[in-house]
């Protein structure tokens, strides 16, 4: 499929999307046999009016209608039921009345979480510090996540094509984005671990020094709208930058490789000049490379790359 027609077709489905983002308040609920009360951030409430109308002053900033409450435990004469799996919600109204809902596993959620004394808000395992952070990010998973097309676009080198499959095999947007694209990162190594075996070279090693310094200059080029590179000559440290759609990051390693053998394949010597964003991708290739790091950072609707090696 042809990138241009893709990214048509891409904006058309987002632009469709406009599910409710819910965000889970997790509560505790305890019984006896002669009573019912609740406890939420270690305070007790004997009905749900006052418990939701305490939740939504602690959250302003979150609709009144995305509120749910996620009971967690749920104990009868100390006996303790753990209910974090259920999938069930109390969605409850103003005035003190309720009902439960059941959202399917992959529906998309807003959790709240609190650690040492910080609030936490939850999406697709990655914590941010605030909830708008945290419901944009909600909403790019639930947009990006229907699309499962990639493979549609890997360029033209049959290897790669393989290898790629290996790699990213039912890995979309929801999978590699987890942690703050964690999963992401580990693919990306994968597959390049899966090159350089093709060319008899060991596996490279990742190092954190490395991941901290590619990083920052991921956040870099995301504020400077520009992927940059910064090598340095004299620490031998390498670097390959881009910028590509979040739903197709996965395929970032096969567009650099096949423009690597583009490049190099002419025999006419009419060879198309590399980015220089990217003209150090061979290196990664190479038996003198052996270690490197990768930073991602989303910014808006595009996906900040770097790769920083020596």
């Amino acid at each position: 499929m042809d990138l241009k027609i893709f990214t048509i077709v891409l904006i058309y489905f987002v632009s469709k999307s406009h599910e409710n983002i819910f965000f889970s308040v997790p509560i505790y609920q305890h019984f006896n046999s002669r009573s019912s009360r609740y406890e939420y951030r270690g305070k007790i409430f004997y009905n749900l009016k006052n418990l939701i109308r305490k939740v939504s002053l602690d959250f302003r900033e979150v609709p009144f209608k995305s509120i749910l409450l996620k009971r967690e435990y749920i104990t009868y004469e100390g006996i303790v039921n753990d209910t974090r799996r259920d999938h069930r919600y109390l969605q409850v109204h103003i005035n003190g009345k309720s009902k439960y809902i059941i959202l399917p596993p992959h529906h998309v959620v807003v959790e709240f979480y609190m650690h040492r004394g910080k609030n936490y808000f939850i999406c697709n395992k990655s914590p941010f510090n605030t909830y708008t952070k945290a419901r944009i990010f909600c909403e790019y998973l639930e947009k990006f996540s229907k699309f499962k097309s990639q493979h549609m676009l890997l360029g033209k080198n049959s290897l790669a094509s393989r290898i790629w499959r290996n790699t990213w095999r039912n890995c979309y947007f929801e999978c590699f984005s987890q942690n703050h694209f964690e999963e992401l990162k580990r693919r990306i190594i994968k597959e390049i671990d899966m090159l350089r075996t093709a060319f008899h070279h060991v596996p490279i090693r990742y190092k954190k020094k490395l991941e901290f310094i590619a990083q920052h200059h991921a956040l870099l080029n995301a504020k400077k709208n520009k992927p940059l590179i910064r090598d340095d000559e004299k620490t031998k440290i390498h670097e390959v930058a881009a910028f590509i759609s979040p739903v197709i990051a996965s395929l970032q390693i096969n567009k650099w490789y096949n423009s690597y053998l583009e490049e190099h394949v002419d025999k006419n010597k009419n060879m198309k000049k590399s980015k220089k964003e990217s003209n150090h991708f061979y290196l990664l290739l190479s038996p003198d490379i052996s270690k490197v790091g990768v930073g991602v950072y989303l910014f808006r609707k595009t996906l900040s790359i770097v790769l920083t090696f020596i």
